[in-house]
This record gives C-alpha cells, sequence and structure tokens, in this order.
C-alpha cells in the first residue's frame, strides 16, 4: 500500500519567468502545480462518489445534498486551476524567506497600469498589506486587488504561514508568528509606513501588527472585529448591543461544526478533507453559504479548496485554532473543570463576567489577558450577513476608530462579495494618509 503524506517539493514545478526581484532576498514569480498533480485531482474529481441520502434524511440538519453536487458539476465540467495561476501571474507574486528558514509567499501587484512598462495609474498611495482568514488564502482578494492598485496603491498580499505556499513553522504557531513575518515583509520592501487590511483571522493578524508595530501602520482597515475579543469584556460593563453581540457569539461558538472540529480535533478533520476534494469544497462552500447574503460562486470556494489541496495545507491551515496550546488548555474550556477559566459555572471563573477577578477580562488591573489597545487610527466596514456584526461601542473598547460603517449588504468574505464596497471604504480612509 502507498501512502503519500504531504510535503512542500513534489506540488509544485519551477517559478514561472517574471521580471527582476523587487528586493535583494525576493523572488518574483509564482509556483506552478506539478501538472501530474493537477491530473490526479482531476481524476479524483472524476471519481467522485456521493453519499446516498434516502427522502426522509432529505431534510436533516445542516447543507443538503444540491450543495456537493453542485460544487461538483462545477469542478468537474468548468473550473480550471491553470486560470487561477494566471490570475496571480497577472497580478503579481513574490517568495521569500523568513529569519528562520521558511519559505513566505505574497503576491504583490504594484500600483502601475501595466506592470511590463511601469506606467503609474495615479500618484503612490501608502501601499497596504492584506490578510486573509480561514477557510482562504490570498485568493480571498483577486476582486478587491486590482481595485486598489487602479487607486494608486501597491498592494500585497501573503499568505499566513501554513496556507498557499508559505511554510508553516516547525515550532508553534501564532498570529504574532504571522503578524511578525507580515511585517519583515513589508520592511524587505522597503515599505516602512504602510496600511493594513483584515477580515477572519486576518483581522486578529492585522490587529496583532498595529499593536507591535504602531509607528508603521499608518492605518488599520478591518471587515470583523476581532471575534476572540468579545470574551475579555466583563458583560457588567456593556450595554445592550453589546451583550446582544455577546450573546450572539457564545451561541455561534457553541453550536460551530467547524469551529469544533478545528480546534478539538483538527488532525481528524484535516485527514477526511485532505484525502476528498469535493468533501472539502462542500466545507468550505457551506460556511460561505452560512456567512452571506448572496450565494459566492463556486468558482470562489473551489479555488480556495484546491488551493489547500495543492499545497497540502489543509491541517497546517487550521493551526491558529488550536494554537498557541495554552490558549486551548482542555481545564481552561471545560464546563467540568473545577477552575474552569472559560466555565459561567465555576467561582473563580476568569471568563465569565461574573467573576470579580475576571483575569481575562479588558477590565482586569493585572494578572490576566488584558488586549494591549490599538492606537493607530482605525476603520471598520462591517458587513450585515456577517456571523456577527459587532456594535462600535465594543469596538472602541480596542481600537482608536475614526471610520464605522455597517454596509447595506455582504458578509463575511466581504473581499470575494462586495469588492466594490471594500476598496471604496479601504481608500476613502486612506486619502490623504502617509
Amino acid at each position: 500500500m502507498n501512502v503519500t503524506a504531504g510535503a512542500a517539493d513534489p506540488r509544485t514545478t519551477d517559478l514561472t519567468s517574471a521580471p527582476d526581484a523587487p528586493a535583494p532576498g525576493i523572488t518574483r514569480g509564482l509556483p506552478r502545480v506539478a501538472d501530474d498533480r493537477l491530473a490526479e485531482l482531476r481524476d479524483r474529481i472524476a471519481t467522485t462518489r456521493l453519499p446516498r441520502t434516502a427522502p426522509a434524511a432529505a431534510s436533516a440538519p445542516g447543507p443538503g445534498a444540491d450543495l456537493a453536487e453542485r460544487l461538483l458539476a462545477h469542478w468537474h465540467d468548468e473550473f480550471d486551476w491553470r486560470a487561477i495561476e494566471e490570475r496571480v501571474e497577472q497580478l503579481g507574486h513574490l517568495t521569500t524567506t523568513t529569519a528562520d528558514g521558511r519559505r513566505l509567499a505574497a503576491i504583490h501587484a504594484d500600483a502601475a497600469a501595466d506592470r511590463t512598462t511601469g506606467d503609474s495609474t495615479a500618484d503612490a498611495g501608502v501601499p497596504i498589506l492584506l490578510v486573509h482568514g480561514w477557510p482562504d488564502s490570498p485568493l480571498r482578494f483577486l476582486d478587491l486587488i486590482p481595485l486598489l492598485t487602479a487607486a494608486g496603491h501597491e498592494v500585497v498580499a501573503p499568505a499566513i504561514p501554513g496556507y498557499w505556499y508559505s511554510d508553516e513553522p516547525e515550532g508553534e504557531m501564532s498570529r504574532e508568528l504571522a503578524a511578525e513575518d507580515f511585517h519583515a515583509l513589508m520592511t524587505a520592501l522597503g515599505h516602512d509606513r504602510y496600511a493594513v487590511h483584515g477580515g477572519d483571522w486576518g483581522a486578529a493578524v492585522a490587529q496583532s501588527i498595529a499593536q507591535n508595530h504602531p509607528e508603521s501602520v499608518v492605518g488599520l482597515h478591518l471587515t470583523d472585529v476581532p471575534f476572540d475579543l468579545a470574551y475579555t469584556i466583563d458583560r457588567d460593563s456593556a450595554g445592550p448591543a453589546e451583550i446582544a453581540y455577546l450573546d450572539a457569539i457564545e451561541k455561534f461558538g457553541a453550536e460551530a461544526l467547524y469551529l469544533i472540529g478545528n480546534t478539538t480535533a483538527p488532525n481528524l478533520v484535516a485527514t477526511a478533507l485532505q484525502d476528498s476534494p469535493i468533501g472539502l469544497a462542500s466545507w468550505i462552500g457551506a460556511l460561505y453559504d452560512a456567512w452571506s447574503d448572496d450565494r459566492i460562486d463556486a468558482e470562489h470556494v473551489i479555488a480556495n479548496a484546491a488551493a489547500l489541496l495543492l499545497t497540502d495545507t489543509v491541517r497546517s491551515s487550521m493551526r491558529l485554532y488550536s494554537e498557541p496550546a495554552q490558549a486551548w488548555d482542555d481545564s481552561a474550556w471545560s464546563g467540568e473543570a473545577d477552575t474552569a477559566e472559560w466555565s459561567g459555572e465555576a467561582d473563580t471563573a476568569e471568563w465569565s463576567g461574573e467573576a470579580d477577578t475576571a483575569e481575562w477580562s479588558g477590565e482586569a488591573d493585572a494578572g490576566g489577558w488584558a488586549p494591549t489597545p490599538v492606537t493607530v487610527p482605525t476603520a471598520f466596514a462591517l458587513f450585515p450577513a456577517d456571523l456577527g456584526v459587532a456594535p462600535k461601542e465594543l469596538a472602541d473598547r480596542y481600537f482608536a476608530v475614526e471610520r464605522f460603517t455597517v454596509m447595506p449588504r455582504g458578509g463575511h468574505f466581504a473581499a470575494l462579495e462586495q469588492p466594490t464596497a471594500v476598496a471604496t471604504d479601504l481608500v476613502e480612509f486612506l486619502a490623504g494618509r502617509s
């Protein structure tokens, strides 16, 4: 029996040819998936066997069989990975090496109408760093980037370590590691001042960059208030809008199947999904459908599923959910534990709004996790179909909010769903900043 484990070397061929590197230590060009790897994936799609569903079981909770059928039909009949690579190449792509020897990959688009001529579309605006989340990759920004470069901004969209072509760390994974990688990349590109945009995990990574490097961040633009901040609030200090949001987030956390799986059994979940292309696409597509008010195109769903499969990063992309290890200590999460920091039943419940000594509360004076406030100018562009829309008073607790907009349409994957709205809000926020 031959068992193939994911590895970095067999997954790609040589870099595509490209212009000169933008800085020492940086290689411009996109790694291309090997032909035999694509052929293998096409064979897997062609031989997919979907589960049988009895009529009486068709109304079971969760997405129906039609989701997998729709994605399978599109992947088999229409999807072309080489077309995705061509889109990335047209924007520009680079790789570099981190201080500890890992490969870091990023889409890198100049603020120019034509990369071959260098003709500028506008006076140079502040460079923008875009940070994606899960379950996606820099492909989240394929429709957004051209709008930003057309407005005169150079754009850098790196892959979080463990996604796309960015190597995961051998040691522990954290948002701070990603933040430091991305700041070092911007510095290597010659940018001592830049703006940061993010959503989902990207919002948390962007927050860390702004906390740790406020002198470099011109402005912070987020499509989510990082969701973990909901667990740092003393409920006694919260207003009605905040309480409603906290209730919604707690309910979501208790019911979200993907969150439970990625957090408590990531190796098991990844084993199932890495070996089933349509299973992975359905897992992702269900989230895309649930957190948007318009169905996101199957092309986007499959592109992000393929990006994880073809780079063997299904498991590594989940690491932020279960690491750093101390953040997910079983005794801290279990309602059965006597010292259950996360339990509202515990007398010493550090995470409970009922605790007088709430070490995990943002109100704590000492001894626990009170997030460092972000002092750089911050804008929020929130979308109503997201899994939760935080009120401004909650954002004001942690950020120097200068702009707060709830858009009329769109959801969690805003850069995919509403790229024009995101670009317009971001460009307007950055106008005049340097």
